[in-house]
């Protein structure tokens, strides 16, 4: 892939979709501020649903800051089905704000629900981040081996956090729909995990080693 190919879409074409989705969300969210400020009548559950707005403009807008600032790889693998499934569960999630029809449930305890995956998935992918900072890279590329903080308990934890927020982006809007594109989402998540950890054995040697005393998503499980 040439280096103008690596910069569409290592970097421009995220930062142009999640910035276009931050909009949306943000004056979905603006609009939720407006209303309380002047009618005044926030109930409970206007009070999640407010809250389940801004935590999805935080969660695009963190994806935003990934791709931003990034540092260069030492090498890469740019199979054409390692890049599919890299902007398949990059981008397929968040195209269910594109699905006419559908509708939010003001349920308290599903918007509670929402929040709470939002809040603890962006929080772990945050976390995470810090430790591999420059890193990060959509389709499959080594920056960097980062074995430490939440890398000692999962090989890709900033995909775990994102797997969670997910839940919490597809729960309040849930049918049959949201249903496959988390499933397709998922299911793409596990596939780059494949060809992630493919370029990072050939290579940082070490990486089997890591490898085989560290789940590769989910702690204690797989």
């Amino acid at each position: 892939m040439s280096n103008r190919a690596s910069f569409i879409f290592g970097r421009a074409l995220p930062l142009g979709v999640f910035g276009f989705l931050v909009a949306i969300q943000g004056q979905l969210a603006y609009a939720g501020v407006q209303h309380v400020l002047t009618h005044g009548d926030l109930d409970r559950a206007g009070a999640m649903y407010l809250v389940n707005r801004v935590l999805t403009v935080a969660f695009f807008a963190f994806l935003v800051a990934i791709y931003a600032v990034r540092s260069r790889a030492i090498a890469r693998d740019h199979n054409p089905v390692a890049i599919v499934a890299a902007l398949t569960g990059s981008f397929v999630l968040y195209g269910l704000f594109l699905i006419p029809g559908q509708g939010r449930s003001t349920n308290v305890w599903v918007l509670a629900g929402s929040d709470l995956c939002l809040a603890s998935g962006m929080t772990l992918a945050l976390y995470s981040l810090t430790y591999l900072g420059k890193r990060f890279s959509i389709v499959p590329e080594a920056r960097g081996l980062v074995t430490s903080g939440p890398y000692h308990l999962t090989r890709h934890p900033i995909y775990l956090g994102e797997i969670i927020a997910g839940v919490g982006l597809v729960l309040p809007t849930l049918f049959s729909m949201h249903i496959l594109l988390f499933a397709v989402f998922l299911g793409a998540q596990i596939v780059r995990t494949h060809f992630e950890e493919r370029i990072l054995r050939t290579t940082y040697p070490q990486y089997e080693a890591y490898a085989a005393r560290t789940h590769r998503l989910i702690p204690f499980v797989f």
